[in-house]
């Protein structure tokens, strides 16, 4: 059984140890996965409103926030770990005993140990919330940036991993991790 967890590559996965997590809102799942991403430093509540609740009214906006910061503190508490932070002015997520695939990966493929860089590749399971959006500009913004950092993060990991196989003369493995969904491999250019 696994235990406390944020899973944010390859879509939204969040399970605590116990007592059922409550289900979450999209915007609530948005607002915990940029606040993970963001873990440990306090975000304003103003701009969690403006970044999920742009279009609407000042009030309604806060209104919102409001329900989603409930709905978040509730699963925080059920989790049996993360600490979730909040005052009248600012919200946190810190991710203590939590188990987070972003962290987990990027500290992996930061390594140049091949273990740990074939590792990275396997909790990289696909982009940041894959299949999940929200009609609101700012959010999706900051999205398709941290979607396209992670990307390049596990090519970079994947290049590396190539390099090292290519260097230690094992031509299989080579082509193994050459040929993953990361790479070009098979693929026809479509340059002139």
């Amino acid at each position: 059984m696994t235990g406390p967890h944020l899973y944010l590559l390859g879509g939204f996965d969040f399970a605590g140890v116990g007592a059922a997590v409550p289900a979450f809102s999209r915007k609530a799942r948005a607002m915990m996965a940029y606040l993970a991403l963001q873990s440990g430093h306090a975000q304003s509540r103003e701009k969690l409103a403006a970044l999920l609740w742009g279009g609407n009214s000042e009030t309604q906006a806060r209104m919102n926030l409001r329900q989603a910061v409930s709905v978040v503190g509730k699963a925080m508490q059920a989790s049996g770990s993360a600490r979730f932070l909040r005052d009248s002015d600012n919200v946190a997520l810190h991710l203590d005993g939590l188990d987070f695939d972003v962290a987990r990966f990027e500290a992996l493929a930061a390594s140049s140990e091949p273990d740990n860089l074939e590792q990275a590749l396997v909790v990289y399971r696909g982009d940041l919330l894959d299949g999940f959006g929200l009609k609101q500009e700012p959010f999706e913004d900051w999205l398709r940036i941290e979607r396209e950092r992670l990307r390049a993060t596990a090519v970079a990991a994947l290049d590396r991993l190539v390099a090292h196989y290519s260097a230690t003369k094992d031509p299989a493995s080579a082509l193994l991790r050459a040929c993953s969904p990361w790479s070009r491999c098979g693929r026809t250019s479509t340059a002139p």
